[in-house]
C-alpha cells in the first residue's frame, strides 16, 4: 500500500498558475486535501513506528535504568546516529529529494534511477570509510563527546566497545534514507514511513532475549548494540521491494560520479545543509559533552525525555514535512511562488494546530507519561521525576522544531541552502552559550531548555528570510491562527493537568499515589489526555479554527458522520 496508488494528484494538478480564473481556490483545496491525505497515511505509519519505539525504549529502561550502563549505550549510539543525521536523513535527504524530483520530472525515470544508483554507490563508499575510521578512532571520539566518562574507566571502555559494534549502522541506515527519498519523490510515503518500525521490532526482539536470559548489564549493552545494526539492515531491506516494483534496479557504479549534474547539485546543496539541518544533532552533541560532567544518569534521562518529545514531532511534524517537501520542490521547480507561499503557510498552520497542544499536553502529563512508559525494572521513581522536568523543558521547543521542518525545505528547493545553515549556526551558538552559563546550576533541565531556545532562534531567522525570498505570508492568517491555537492549547493543558492532579491527590488521600502499578498508571495518563483532546477539539470549533475541520474531515467521513461546519 502507498499513498501514490490513487490518492496523489498529478504533479501539475494543484498548480494555481495553470488554472483558469475562478479555479485557483479549488485547485488549492485539492492540493491541500492531497497533502492531508498523504500526511494522514504517513502519520498512521509513523504512529506504528513510534509506538514500537516507545516499547523499545521501555524495555531499554527496564534493562539499564538511567545509570552508567544506559549512559554508555546512549553515547555510543550517538556517534553513528550523529553521522546519519549529517549525511543521511538530514542533509542528504533534503538535497536529494528535490534533485531526484527534478530529474524525474524533466528527464524521466531512467535518468532519475541512474542518479539514485550513483548516489547510493557513493554513499556506500563514503559512509563505509567513515565507519572504518569510527572503529579505529572510537576511543578518541568517546573522549571528545563525553569527557566526563574519563573518571570511570569501565564506563568509558563499555562506550568504546559499543560504538565499534554499531559503526556498520551508518552505511546501512544511510542507504535506507536514499531509498526512502526515491520512494517519497514518487509519492510512495507509507512504506518508507513504516520502515523504521522494523528497526524497532529487531531491537525489541533482541531486548526480550537479553531480558529472558537475565544478561548482565555490561554484556546486555553490547547485545543491544548488535540488535541496532540488525535493525538498520532490516529498515533498508524492507523498502527495496517497493522500489523494485517501480522499475528500479540497483547497479553499483561511481563512473562519472563527480561529473554528474545531479550529484554536483546534491553536493552543492549538502555542504550548507550539513550545518543547516544538523542543528538538532549538534545541540544534542553539545548537551552530551555537558551532561557527561554531571555524573551517572543525566545523559540517559535526556535521551528518555527526548524520545517522548520526539513522539509528536515524528507523528505530526515529520509526517506533514515529508509530504510538503515533495510538493514544495515541485512548486519551486515551476517557479510558482504563490503556490509555494500558500503551501508553506498552510503547512505551518497545520503543524501549529497539532504541535502546540501536544507541547502543552506533554508538560501537563509529563509525570504520568514517563511513569507509565519507563518506570519499571532498573528505572525508579527518582528517575521519573528527573526525566519529567527535562521533558517539560524540551516541550518548549516542540512547535519551533516542527516549524523548522516545514520552512527549511523551501530554501533547498529554491537553491538557497545558506539561509538554513546560518539559522542553524545561530541556534547552536544560542544553545552552547545558554548551556555553558547554566548547566552547573540547572543541570540536565538547563541543557534541554538551551535546545529549545536554539530552535526558537532558528525558526525566527528562517521565517524572516523566507519572507524576503517569496514575499509576505501576512494574508495567510498566520498570526491570528497562532494566537487562537495557543489559547485553545492553554485551556487544554489546564484541563489535563487539573484532572491528573485531582486523580493523584485522590489516590494520595487513599494512601496511594501515581506510582501505583497496573490499571492506575494507565488511567492517570489516558483519562487526562483524553479529556484534554476533547477540550481542544471543542475549543477549536468555538475559536473557528477551520484547519481542525480539515484534520477531522477524513475521520468524520470514515465514521459516516457529517463534519462540523467551518463557520
Amino acid at each position: 500500500m502507498s499513498v501514490g496508488d490513487g490518492t496523489s494528484p498529478d504533479p501539475g494538478a494543484s498548480n494555481p498558475a495553470s488554472a483558469g480564473g475562478g479555479s485557483v481556490e479549488a485547485a488549492g483545496r485539492i492540493g491541500r486535501r492531497s497533502v492531508l491525505a498523504a500526511a494522514g497515511t504517513v502519520t498512521a505509519a509513523v504512529f506504528t513506528s513510534r509506538v514500537l519505539g516507545l516499547i523499545r525504549e521501555s524495555l531499554f529502561a527496564a534493562l539499564f535504568g538511567a545509570g552508567k550502563f544506559a549512559d554508555a549505550f546512549v553515547l555510543a549510539f550517538r556517534i553513528p546516529n550523529l553521522l546519519r543525521e549529517l549525511f543521511a536523513e538530514g542533509s542528504m535527504s533534503s538535497a536529494f529529494v528535490p534533485t531526484f524530483t527534478l530529474a524525474l520530472t524533466r528527464d524521466g525515470r531512467d535518468r532519475a534511477y541512474h542518479l539514485g544508483n550513483l548516489l547510493i554507490s557513493g554513499l556506500m563508499l563514503i559512509t563505509g570509510l567513515l565507519a572504518v575510521l569510527g572503529i579505529v578512532f572510537a576511543p578518541a571520539i568517546v573522549d571528545v563527546m563525553a569527557p566526563g566518562f574519563g573518571g570511570d574507566p569501565d564506563k568509558r571502555e563499555l562506550a568504546i566497545s559499543a560504538a565499534r559494534i554499531m559503526m556498520p549502522f551508518l552505511p546501512l541506515i544511510t542507504c535506507a534514507a536514499a531509498v526512502m527519498g526515491m520512494l517519497n519523490a514518487q509519492r510512495r510515503f507509507f512504506l518508507p514511513a513504516v520502515a523504521p518500525a522494523m528497526f524497532n521490532v529487531a531491537c525489541i526482539v533482541v531486548g526480550v532475549i537479553l531480558w529472558m536470559q537475565d544478561t548482565p548489564p555490561d554484556r546486555a549493552v553490547l547485545g543491544w548494540s548488535v540488535g541496532s545494526v540488525i535493525g538498520a539492515a532490516v529498515q533498508f531491506g524492507v523498502q527495496v521491494p517497493s522500489l523494485y516494483r517501480l522499475g528500479w534496479r540497483f547497479w553499483p557504479t561511481i563512473r562519472g560520479f563527480f561529473a554528474d549534474e545531479g550529484i554536483r547539485r546534491i553536493g552543492r546543496l549538502m555542504g550548507p545543509a550539513v550545518v543547516g539541518l544538523a542543528a538538532v544533532q549538534i545541540n544534542i552533541l553539545v548537551n552530551s559533552i555537558f551532561a557527561s560532567n554531571l555524573g551517572d544518569g543525566p545523559m540517559a534521562q535526556l535521551n528518555y525525555a527526548w524520545r517522548l518529545f520526539y513522539l509528536p514531532l515524528g507523528l505530526f511534524g515529520v509526517a506533514i514535512a515529508t509530504v510538503t517537501t515533495t510538493t514544495v520542490a515541485e512548486e519551486a521547480a515551476r517557479g510558482d511562488y504563490v503556490a509555494l507561499r500558500n503551501r508553506v503557510a498552510h503547512a505551518l498552520k497545520l503543524t501549529w494546530m497539532l504541535t502546540v497542544p501536544s507541547a502543552i499536553g506533554l508538560m501537563a502529563v509529563s509525570v504520568p507519561a514517563i511513569c507509565l512508559i519507563y518506570q519499571r525494572g532498573a528505572f525508579g521513581a527518582e528517575d521519573t521525576l528527573a526525566t519529567a522536568y527535562i521533558l517539560v523543558a524540551y516541550a518548549v521547543g516542540l512547535a519551533p522544531y516542527s516549524s523548522i521542518k516545514m520552512v527549511a525545505p523551501a530554501f533547498y528547493a529554491l537553491d538557497r541552502p545558506r539561509v538554513p545553515m546560518l539559522a542553524s549556526i545561530t541556534a547552536v551558538v544560542v544553545n552552547v552559550t545558554f548551556n555553558a552559563l547554566t548547566y552547573r546550576k540547572l543541570g540536565a533541565v538547563g541543557l534541554a531548555m538551551g535546545t529549545a531556545l536554539g530552535a526558537m532562534a532558528n525558526i525566527t531567522i528562517l521565517i524572516v528570510s523566507l519572507r524576503v525570498l517569496i514575499g509576505s505570508m501576512r494574508g495567510q492568517g498566520l498570526v491570528p491562527a497562532a494566537i487562537r491555537v495557543v489559547a485553545a492549547s492553554l485551556l487544554t493543558g489546564g484541563a489535563a493537568f487539573g484532572l491528573w492532579w485531582a486523580i493523584d491527590r485522590g489516590w494520595a488521600g487513599a494512601g496511594g499515589s501515581f506510582w501505583i502499578t497496573g490499571l492506575g498508571r494507565v488511567l492517570s495518563l489516558v483519562v487526562p489526555a483524553g479529556v484534554g483532546v476533547a477540550v481542544y477539539l471543542a475549543t477549536c470549533q468555538v475559536f473557528r479554527l477551520r484547519e481542525i475541520t480539515e484534520l477531522t474531515e477524513p475521520l468524520a467521513r470514515r465514521l459516516g458522520r457529517r463534519p462540523a461546519s467551518r463557520g
